[in-house]
Order: C-alpha cells, then sequence, then structure tokens
C-alpha cells in the first residue's frame, strides 16, 4: 500500500486544484483536498473491484485522463503504466500532490504495439471506448497485453438498447457538444466485441448512461478467431 502523504501544504493544494479551468472527475487529489469534476468516481471506483491490496500487481490503464483512477489503483499498491494520447497536466498535478509514481506515457491506444508495453495483471480502460473510430480494434490490442489470468476492467458510455448487439454513431458534435464522441454501444455489443477478441465476460454492471465489464482471457480454441481474421494475425 502507498501512503499518501500532502506533498504541498492544502492552501497551495487547493490554490493548485483552483487554477485549472476544468475537472472532469472529482476525486481526493491529495489529503482534504476534492477536485470540483462533475463526475464523481466513488460508485465507479466501487463497481471496479479492485482488491485492497494490489502491491503484487502491475496494471495498464489506457486514457487515464486527471489520473483519477491511475492514483485509486496506485494507492492500492498497484505498478501502474499509464498510457494517453496526449499528456495532461491535470495527471502531472495530482502526481505532484500525491507523490504517484504511476510511468505515464504519451500515445494512443492504437499505438500500443509500437510502445512495446509487455502483459499486465490487469488491463484497465474507463471512459475511453466510446472516443474511439475503431473500438473493436482497440479490444483486441488490450488483448495482447493480459495474462491467462489477468482481467480486463472496460468502463464505457452505452445506449439503454435492449436485443441484438448494435452501436449507435453520433455524428458531428451531437454528444454533450464533444467532438471526440464516436459510438454509444449497448449491453449487447459490448459483450459480443469482447467475446470475438477471446474474451470471457465474468460480470458487468449497467447504470443510467454508462457500464462496466470485467472479462478475462478465454482459453479455447478459436475464441478470438473473428478478430485474427479481421486484422490478418496468425491464430
Amino acid at each position: 500500500m502507498q501512503t499518501n502523504a500532502l506533498r504541498v501544504d492544502t492552501a497551495d493544494a487547493e490554490t493548485l486544484v483552483a487554477a485549472e479551468p476544468w475537472w472532469y472527475h472529482k476525486f481526493e487529489i491529495a489529503p482534504g483536498v476534492i477536485t470540483p469534476g462533475v463526475y464523481d468516481i466513488a460508485a465507479a471506483i466501487k463497481n471496479m473491484q479492485l482488491p485492497a491490496d494490489m502491491s503484487a500487481m502491475t496494471v495498464l490503464e489506457i486514457g487515464p485522463a486527471d489520473g483519477a483512477f491511475t492514483k485509486a489503483m496506485w494507492e492500492r499498491g498497484a505498478a501502474v503504466t499509464a498510457v494517453d494520447y496526449e499528456r495532461y497536466p491535470k495527471f502531472e498535478l495530482m502526481q505532484k500532490l500525491s507523490g504517484c509514481t504511476a510511468t505515464y506515457l504519451t500515445g494512443n491506444v492504437l499505438d500500443l504495439p509500437r510502445l512495446e508495453l509487455g502483459k499486465f495483471d490487469v488491463v484497465v480502460m474507463m471512459g475511453v471506448l466510446y472516443h474511439l473510430p475503431d473500438p473493436f480494434r482497440a479490444l483486441w490490442l488490450l488483448r495482447q497485453h493480459l495474462k491467462p489470468d489477468s482481467r480486463l476492467i472496460l468502463e464505457t458510455l452505452i445506449i439503454q438498447r435492449e436485443g441484438p448487439p448494435m452501436m449507435e454513431y453520433l455524428p458531428k458534435n451531437s454528444s454533450n457538444h464533444d467532438y471526440t464522441n464516436f459510438w454509444r454501444p449497448n449491453v449487447q455489443c459490448c459483450i459480443a466485441m469482447l467475446e470475438d477478441c477471446g474474451l470471457t465476460v465474468d460480470s458487468h454492471t449497467v447504470g443510467d448512461t454508462r457500464a462496466i465489464f470485467h472479462a478475462r482471457v478465454n482459453p479455447a480454441p478459436k475464441s478470438a478467431m473473428k478478430a485474427a481474421r479481421g486484422y490478418s494475425v496468425a491464430y
């Protein structure tokens, strides 16, 4: 377990947090200092089902943004490698105020083969899938970083629609005035994509607009045949 000691005094920490124009995640960035985010991560942390002690675990996190989930896993003792498509000053501020020693790399999820990061005990992608033009490929790439006994934690925006797997395309900035939003899958689509990437979904938790999925590698022969053929990979 990591000690979350305040790196600067509380008043200075609050000033540094207030100087940032907008926070997405609401979390305790330093003892007694809470970011003014619009998304309180408390429920998501609970639904991630993280072990209390992760001191023997390595974690790959895609899209950490301000580092709220990075910090939560680091505090549990995990060695976290966080990868985002650009460097966020808020992530670096989180590290400054908390002492979080996570490795912070710049790269798109599609850059993972170039980064040559190896395999991890846990792979986490929170709030990223719907920002990706090719979400299926991203899941396939994440699978390459899972050990046989690893688990993937995926959280995404969803559409509340029962029935066969489907995704709703989000044109222009129609979703929350955000040009980076591309897709809104239903739960069945998320499960189907994970399964076709050679994963088994053990559980999932569905909220009003978001869902979290827990998956692991499916050892069955040809479990990932669809993805492998789609990307011309020997399997």
